[in-house]
């Protein structure tokens, strides 16, 4: 009888420390799988950053500005050596008009759009980053987020580019306007009267340098997130 006293109270002992690996010690916690800090198990990385709808939509009309910049210089070189004999000044503003017609309102209006979302995105996928830092990581690696950030980057230098071409066509473009005006040798009314309307050129130059400024801005703030991702691991 003692023995099956003894027996009954050794086995309540061993299943009293609770769920978990049977260690025998009746105060033993628990063993649980340790956890990723990205919320999976350890030493699986996480999910691969794919192309967000914004960005693609952000590429794609950097693309298609690319191309309009390309179609506007091959036509402005074309009509250009397309007049026989000597370049006059109506010939020569003539074809920096046709060259320079990407730097128009709806362009500009465009790259703007896309330094929006890109900035969107950015802000998102740095704070993202951020905190991705702070809890560690895999390997002394940035976290998939810095993917995403580094994508943002260079879409946004992209960007940045062709808002230094929308600078430099908007400009052109008024330049060529007045040789084309000045060649006329109209009255000083008109030639005046042509030179305000061309003012919209430099409306859009300024626009486009407010671009460039945002844009160096997000890049260094893309900088500054991967630089501080990295000091954390």
């Amino acid at each position: 009888m003692a023995d099956s006293g003894g027996t009954a109270a050794s086995r309540q002992t061993g299943s009293s420390g609770g769920t978990g690996t049977s260690t025998g010690d009746p105060g033993a916690p628990a063993t649980e799988a340790t956890g990723a800090p990205g919320g999976g198990q350890a030493g699986q990385a996480p999910a691969g950053s794919g192309w967000e709808l914004l960005e693609a939509l952000a590429a794609v009309i950097l693309a298609a500005e690319s191309l309009r910049i390309i179609g506007s210089l091959t036509a402005g070189i074309i009509n250009g050596f397309a007049v026989p004999g000597v370049l006059g000044a109506r010939a020569l503003g003539n074809a920096i008009e046709v060259a320079a017609n990407y730097s128009d309102g709806p362009g500009i209006v465009l790259l703007l759009v896309s330094l929006a979302m890109l900035w969107w995105r950015t802000e998102h996928w740095a704070a993202r980053l951020e905190r991705s830092a702070a809890n560690g990581g895999l390997d002394g690696e940035l976290p998939v987020e810095g993917a995403q950030v580094r994508r943002l980057r260079g879409l946004t230098r992209w960007n940045l580019i062709l808002f230094l071409f929308a600078t430099a066509g908007a400009v052109a473009y008024l330049v060529g306007s007045v040789l084309v005006t000045t060649a006329q040798h109209v009255s000083d009314s008109a030639q005046w009267q042509s030179y305000a309307d061309d003012l919209f050129s430099l409306a859009y130059a300024i626009i486009a340098v407010a671009g460039i400024a945002a844009s160096v801005t997000l890049i260094r703030h893309a900088d500054a997130a991967l630089e501080a991702a990295r000091g954390r691991r």
